[in-house]
């Protein structure tokens, strides 16, 4: 039920119980007159039109529900009591007056047709009453015309106030639906706005969650590249010292190339005596010249950390097979001198700064092996390019150890000496080019590492500067999302 048909409905009910108790009223005073004069067909004529008032009251308002013919049947029934008075009791100037009240109680509900029921009805009733007159009441029918004027005066002025408030009532009807379309308008409008601020504060709350997700990745990605780039701290105090290694090494590789020159030229007459052995030596050099070409493609290909490594890592195993080989030879030139006797004291003297050559060079050779393994534990991803380089680097063993067959089957003669210091030269000569290498190497990834470690500071200031941002992002989302709460909340 709309407002105003509960508006309508509410107001009939109290217009109704206004004309019941206006005419009950109005019947309890005739009724009290009446039996006071001793008038017993009105007293009859009032009590059974008070009571037939009172059961439609109760019958169609109370008890059925239905209050909108009752004013119809109120009006219909104090007039036929009127009509039923003047027909059996007489015709008076009283009925006169009561049709007038009669004719402003038909205009309670401001109803045109309730209005012009009773207008009608009780100009009916002045006619009959005026008809029903007796001769000797002459007063009736000389004030009759002056009455109907003021009748039909006041059923005029009656339903031009009834016309207007029906106006009134229609302008107030048509506010009232502007009203209540208003309201449901804006009662809509707050729906929406109640789902569209919940679906913002839902989108809110999840971008927030996503947010807080990206921060705490940003945060472990700050924590590993500081992780990192402690590891490339640590990484370049080893390289440094591998360089530092690396540099001693040249120079002592540098002092066995000028011995060993020097001594070559001394026996370089026996050197016809090992053309046998030459062979072997000049496969040997075309292994080791493989090696090197694989060597410096990698130094070309390799332009990261794990290049520059595995190529410390294959110049450090030469450097042992040539130290171990030096060890080797300088035993062997040792045990020429001893059976050469005193024309051998010079050999004797040469093998021997030989060996202690070798020594330092294995010496070296372990510290750098083992600044190298802890170096590869943090480089286990260049093991698989390693072993390539390993598999050359046990071809040219390999061949070594033929020519150092060979030469134990020669070491009986000079030549065979000779050709061991002329093989002996060329590998003092290689090692000091892989020293050159190596150092040259190592001081590339020094520089990778260090760059390396500027670039890690740098984005680890980037990953911070951005999660601050999230941060301040995230606390404005959730400041946004209360606000949105608080909007929904109040509305």
């Amino acid at each position: 039920m709309s407002s105003i048909e509960h508006m309508r409905k509410s107001n009939t009910y109290k217009k109704n119980t206004l004309m019941v108790v206006t005419m009950s009223i109005s019947l309890v005073a005739a009724l009290t007159l009446s039996i006071a004069q001793g008038e017993g067909f009105n007293t009859g004529i009032y009590s059974t039109e008070l009571l037939c008032l009172w059961l439609s009251y109760f019958i169609l308002q109370k008890a059925l529900k239905k209050p909108n013919i009752l004013p119809s049947i109120f009006i219909w029934t104090v007039y036929l009591f009127c009509l039923v008075s003047i027909i059996f009791d007489s015709s008076t100037l009283d009925v006169m007056i009561i049709l007038l009240f009669l004719t402003v109680y038909s205009a309670i509900h401001l109803h045109t047709k309730i209005f012009l029921q009773g207008f009608i009805l009780g100009l009916i009733t002045v006619i009959a009453n005026l008809m029903m007159a007796a001769p000797e009441q002459e007063v009736i029918r000389a004030i009759f015309p002056t009455y109907m004027l003021v009748y039909l005066l006041m059923g005029v002025i009656f339903y031009v106030i009834i016309h207007l408030s029906n106006q009134q009532d229609k302008k107030i009807e048509e506010l009232l639906i502007q009203s209540e379309e208003e309201t449901q308008r804006k009662e809509a409008q707050k729906t929406q706005l109640e789902d569209s601020v919940t679906s913002i504060t839902e989108n809110i709350e999840s971008a927030s969650e996503h947010l807080q997700t990206h921060l705490n990745a940003q945060k472990e990605m700050a924590s590993t590249i500081h992780e990192i780039s402690m590891g490339s701290q640590s990484q370049t105090e080893q390289i440094s010292e591998i360089a530092e290694s690396t540099k001693g090494t040249r120079s002592r590789a540098q002092e066995v190339y000028q011995t060993s020159t020097s001594l070559y030229e001394e026996s370089n007459e026996a050197k016809n005596l090992a053309y046998d052995g030459q062979d072997r030596i000049q496969t040997l050099s075309s292994h080791i010249y493989n090696l090197e070409k694989m060597i410096q493609s990698l130094n070309e290909t390799f332009g990261v950390l794990t290049e520059k490594i595995e190529e410390t890592n294959t110049f450090a195993d030469s450097i042992k097979d040539i130290t171990e080989q030096t060890n080797l030879l300088a035993l062997n030139a040792s045990i020429e001198a001893a059976r050469a006797g005193d024309a051998g004291s010079g050999f004797a003297v040469v093998a021997d700064e030989i060996r202690k050559l070798a020594d330092v060079t294995g010496q070296t050779t372990e510290k750098i092996t083992k600044n190298l393994v802890e170096l590869n534990k943090s480089n286990q991803e260049a093991i698989h390019k390693m072993g390539q380089s390993e598999e050359t680097i046990k071809d040219s063993v390999s061949s070594s150890n033929d020519v150092t067959g060979y030469f134990e089957h020669i070491t009986t003669t000079l030549q065979n000496l000779n050709h061991g210091l002329k093989s002996f030269t060329e590998l003092a000569e290689m090692v000091e080019n892989q020293s050159n290498g190596v150092e040259s190497s190592t001081n590339d990834l020094a520089a990778i590492i260090e760059q390396t470690s500027a670039s890690l500071e740098e984005m680890n200031a980037t990953v911070d500067t951005l999660s601050n941002d999230h941060q301040k992002l995230s606390e404005l989302m959730e400041e946004t999302s209360r606000q949105a709460t608080a909007i929904t909340e109040r509305f």
